[in-house]
Parts: structure tokens; C-alpha cells; sequence
């Protein structure tokens, strides 16, 4: 994306810390985990130099970073270097990188209200809500009933790390769903060769509504826009989208992400009202069928779950944060050589 934006950018090696919350002693005995976070901390060393070099060539006022572990070479860096750095953390639980760089930012920006973190100093934290496209900020929408003759519309979608399990929910409960539903499916790129074939096998009064795709870029906006409900993870790219639309959806946290924090965004917002959760473990067709078919019988649950998502939505995030890195930026404005 960056080679046809015509921004400059530097690439740095980075290594990740992998987690999968499964205890400390399976962690510990996960010997080929163990191996690949021991060559990935070699990277991060050889980042942490890269990031080094082009801070010093570069000499910025103030640095930003996104979060992950790309990040932490660059915070560390720009802290041995006296650099003043705003870090920005998507979840409502903050990542590992996040977490390191924070005892030396500048500032924290987060998605979720300040009262959603639990630590000590909330000096530093400011609630900038995480951003989004423009095309994205339109009003709440306002749910519409469709005629009984017409099927309710369902996107269904899960992100390239989780959708085995969404994708095989829906293959396994196809004619059941198509029976019911139209069903737009993002199914990766792992799923779409297997969703074609079953797309293929379906009966025509179900194919028709069964539109299976690997990925969405331009057209996910519509996608959005066509969905009554949606069926997703709970990553904060996706939540945002969700929120900026006023979307009724179901949400079904990845049980492996890091430090649970795609549980956690899921909880704290079914807890308000703005999603209905259902785990995964606990979780097959017909079940997923029933909360679906909930809703859709349930216009008032449906609008309720529209406004409340639409709650967490900041349409100035992205000037929020421009604001806060301009303000450090020039208050350490660097004199001119």
C-alpha cells in the first residue's frame, strides 16, 4: 500500500512475543514457541539498531506509534535517544508492546473511555477513539423491517487468523443458513477455493443466496451497508467499522489472540449493550442460526444494538490524534541546523 501512496518509509526487522493464554506451564513446555520468540528477540535487538540509525538520520520532533510489536523497537529507540513518542492502543486491554512503551510515552491514546483501563496513572491516557476511512462516518441507521417475502442479509467474516472455525460453522450449516438467510461470506484465502466448491454443489434456490468472497478492499464498504446483521471477530479495526455504521452484530472473540484482548473488547462492550457475544467453544450452527433469527424477529433489540455500537464511535479520532502528536511535535521543535 505505502509503494503507490507516495509516503517515504524505512522497513525495520521485528520480532513478536507469542502468547496463547494457555497457562504458564504449556507455555513454558511449548518448546518450538519458546524456540521461534528466542530467534524473534534477535530480530527485535536488530531492529531496535535499524531504528536507531534512521531516528538519528531522520531527527524527528516526535514519534508515533500504532501498537505491536513492530512498535518496540522504534519506542526503545526514540527513548534511549530522548525522543518524545505517542503510542496508540486499539484494545481495551493493552498489548505487550504497548505496555513496555508506556512507562516512557508522552501520551496514550486509546479507543475505549479512559475508566475501561485498569492503571494507576491516568495522566497520560486520552480518549481518542480509534479511527476509520471517511466514507465510513455517516449518521445511525435506522433499522428498517424487510417484507416477510425477503430474506434478511448476513455477513459473516472472521479475519485471515480465525476463519477456520467461522468458516467450517458455515460451511457444515450451509443449506440451513441459505435456507434462512442471503449470506455474503469473507471467507480468506485459505476458505474460498473450498466456499466456491460448495457454492457449486448447493441446490439453485440456495445458491443464489450464497456469495462467497476471499477478501473485500473497495467493495467492504458495501458490503457493510448491504448487511442486516454481522457476523465477526472482535479485532478494533472491525469493531470501528461496525460502530461508524451503526451495525446490529454478533461478535465471536478469537480464543487465541493475544493476551485474550479479542474476549476482553467483546465483553466490555456486550456488557453495554452494543454487540451480542457468543464464544466459541461454546458455539455451532444451529445455535448461531437461533441468535440470528433473535434478532431478526426483534426490530427493537436490533435498533438498540445500532445506537449503543454507534456510542463507541469517534468521528474526530483521527484529528484527535493529529492534535496531540502536533502539540509534542512542536513543543520539541528541534532548532534549524
Amino acid at each position: 500500500m505505502l509503494k503507490h501512496s507516495g509516503i517515504d518509509y524505512k522497513s525495520i526487522p521485528s520480532g513478536k512475543f507469542r502468547r496463547y493464554g494457555r497457562g504458564k506451564f504449556r507455555e513454558i513446555t511449548d518448546f518450538k514457541t519458546q524456540a521461534l520468540n528466542a530467534t524473534d528477540i534477535l530480530k527485535t535487538i536488530k531492529g531496535y539498531s535499524y531504528s536507531r540509525k534512521i531516528i538519528k538520520q531522520f531527527r524527528p520532533d516526535v514519534v508515533f506509534i500504532k501498537g505491536g510489536h513492530v512498535g518496540l523497537p522504534v519506542g526503545l529507540a526514540a527513548a534511549h535517544l530522548n525522543i518524545p513518542y505517542v503510542i496508540h492502543e486499539s484494545d481495551v486491554v493493552m498489548g505487550k508492546a504497548n505496555s513496555i512503551l508506556a512507562k516512557r510515552a508522552s501520551a496514550i491514546a486509546v479507543s475505549f473511555p479512559k475508566s475501561a483501563y485498569s492503571v494507576e496513572d491516568t495522566s497520560k491516557l486520552y480518549f481518542t477513539g480509534n479511527p476509520v476511512r471517511p466514507e465510513y462516518y455517516i449518521e445511525a441507521n435506522l433499522i428498517e423491517k424487510k417484507p416477510a417475502e425477503q430474506k434478511p442479509n448476513i455477513m459473516i467474516f472472521a479475519g485471515s487468523q480465525g476463519a477456520e472455525f467461522i468458516n467450517n460453522l458455515v460451511f457444515n450449516n450451509i443449506e440451513l443458513l441459505t435456507k434462512n438467510f442471503n449470506i455474503l461470506h469473507i471467507a480468506g484465502k485459505q476458505g474460498i477455493e473450498r466456499a466456491r466448491v460448495i457454492k457449486h454443489r448447493l441446490l439453485t434456490e440456495y445458491k443464489r443466496s450464497y456469495d462467497p468472497h476471499g477478501f473485500l478492499t473497495g467493495e467492504m464498504l458495501a458490503a457493510y451497508r448491504w448487511s442486516d446483521i454481522v457476523v465477526a471477530r472482535a479485532g478494533m479495526n472491525s469493531i470501528s467499522e461496525l460502530a461508524a455504521l451503526s451495525k446490529p452484530s454478533i461478535i465471536v472473540p478469537l480464543p487465541s489472540s493475544t493476551n485474550q484482548h479479542q474476549l476482553k473488547n467483546a465483553q466490555y462492550l456486550a456488557r453495554h449493550g452494543a454487540v451480542r457475544l457468543l464464544q466459541q467453544e461454546d458455539l455451532q450452527g444451529v445455535r448461531l442460526i437461533n441468535e440470528i433469527s433473535k434478532l431478526i424477529s426483534d426490530p427493537s433489540s436490533m435498533q438498540y444494538l445500532a445506537n449503543t455500537i454507534h456510542k463507541f464511535f469517534n468521528p474526530d479520532a483521527s484529528i484527535s490524534l493529529a492534535k496531540i502528536i502536533i502539540a509534542l511535535a512542536t513543543k520539541n521543535k528541534r532548532p534549524a541546523d
